[in-house]
């Protein structure tokens, strides 16, 4: 398929202008290799002045369409390595451990999870598609760090002078290197496959270092040989030809440290997270099967849900009969699911007259609130929401093949929806505390009290803020 055709099928798919499509075109054709390589479209859209959602829903389709590829990484804290999973969001597990820092890393949609894009090679063939490809002296740190990384000069220039060996290992096979090491540490890394080999060279030791590179892991992923010319045996237990590289620590660990070290400084870039994601529209419609989350679901520290209801829907279909009323509450949730992807935002579900929809942060939820009402009268003048919101830590999981949420954050945000009188929105105080939301209650003109309301179900009475 032509990427001519691609592009006209995402333009057409998605609704985008000309323009962004011309945009789009050139940066596929005509980056460089570096800008193609697991890139954010939060830098596209920064870069090319588009809105954020805009970007993220232009990937999307681009992915769908074949013109690029997503993975899914879980971000270290410590280094920032991208740790690759194959099989995306429903194999991601709750900890990962990162070699190089040594320590395991706590999975959360939220900030842990990195969500990069590639071009496809039937569109465009990069030098990253094939490692054979890669001068591994000066970028091996690209494939194991994560892009939306800048460390600074002083680091990639200790790196580079430190570097003692590269080569590539054999698929199920086997691969001898030989270097000179002086008293320090040393890291082996197998970039693609995160794995990590910490040795020290000194006074004791071998001077033959053995090694076994399993996905994620070294064996053993500490050694001591003995300073002077070493011989490395690395034996390859995967089934793909592993680039990999030998070079002086450029972190080492505390016993080791002496005045001189200065931890590496570095400007963390946009990234699109695994939260801001897995509540677009976009994503959840065109990649089902892969937004369903690991067994057991996935824990998000921080999700804005928001339900509506109509008010007195059972006496509209007494009113106007089941035909009329049907299609008045069909076309409503076709409103409502127009602006909440519009804002970023996903519908989880609808039941019976109501959505619940998620959102990544609660200025988008609230924006989505105040459109709601001042749109569902084009549906019908008669039509009148009740909406209510709450923020907070919350599960992930799979219910009826389908992405959906656990936890005491959807039972507050249904509750209080159920405080909501028609035309009102009532949300918790962390949600109308956050960031631009009493701005947006203000600029839409919105009557604003406070009260302590007990929700069935949750102990104690809690604070609310209810708008009309």
């Amino acid at each position: 398929m032509a990427t001519a055709s691609r592009l006209e099928a995402v333009q057409h798919a998605g609704g985008f202008s000309a323009s962004v499509m011309e945009g789009f075109r050139r940066f596929i054709e005509e980056a460089g290799d570096e800008a193609l390589f697991r890139t954010s479209p939060l830098r596209y859209a920064e870069a090319s002045g588009l809105e954020e959602r805009e970007a993220i829903d232009l990937f999307l389709h681009a992915t769908r369409a074949g013109i690029l590829d997503f993975s899914w990484g879980v971000l270290c804290p410590g280094c920032m390595g991208f740790m690759t999973t194959t099989g995306g969001f429903r194999e991601l597990s709750r900890t990962r451990y990162c070699s190089l820092c040594r320590v395991k890393v706590p999975v959360s949609v939220d900030d842990s999870i990195e969500v990069a894009f590639t071009v496809s090679p039937a569109v465009r063939r990069i030098r990253y598609h094939d490692s054979d490809n890669l001068d591994l002296d000066q970028e091996v740190f690209r494939l194991f760090f994560s892009t939306s990384v800048r460390h600074d000069e002083d680091f990639a220039r200790f790196v580079l002078s430190g570097m003692k060996a590269t080569g590539r290992a054999p698929a199920d096979g086997t691969l001898e290197l030989a270097a000179r090491f002086e008293p320090r540490g040393y890291v082996l890394l197998a970039p693609e496959l995160h794995s990590v080999l910490h040795f020290e060279a000194g006074t004791e030791g071998s001077s033959l270092l053995e090694v076994e590179l399993h996905d994620g892991r070294a064996i053993p992923d500490f050694a001591r040989v003995k300073a002077g010319e070493v011989r490395i045996v690395v034996r390859n237990r995967t089934l793909r030809r592993t680039p990999l590289a030998v070079f002086a620590d450029p972190v080492p660990p505390p016993e080791l440290r002496d005045a001189s070290f200065r931890p590496p400084q570095r400007v963390l870039l946009p990234y699109l997270s695994g939260r801001k994601l897995i509540t677009n529209q976009t994503f959840t419609d065109l990649f089902r099967s892969e937004s369903i989350p690991a067994e057991g679901g996935l824990e998000l520290k921080d999700l804005t849900v928001l339900f509506t209801d109509l008010k007195g829907s059972t006496a509209m279909y007494e009113r106007i009969g089941d035909l009329r009323a049907y299609d008045l509450v069909r076309r409503h949730f076709s409103k409502l699911r127009g602006i909440v992807a519009q804002r970023g935002g996903a519908v989880v579900k609808t039941i019976g007259d109501a959505i619940m929809a998620s959102f990544s942060e609660p200025r988008l939820a609230m924006d989505a609130a105040v459109a709601m009402h001042r749109e569902i009268r084009e549906v019908g003048p008669d039509l009148l929401l009740k909406i209510g919101m709450h923020t907070g830590p919350c599960i992930a999981v799979e219910l009826n093949e389908r992405l959906d949420y656990f936890g005491q954050t959807v039972n507050i945000a249904a509750r209080v929806q159920g405080l909501a009188e028609g035309s009102e929105i009532v949300v918790t105080e962390p949600v109308f505390g956050a960031t631009g939301v009493g701005e947006l209650a203000r600029q839409a003109r919105l009557e604003v009290s406070r009260e302590n309301a007990n929700l069935k179900g949750i102990g104690g009475a809690t604070p609310v803020v209810r708008m009309r």
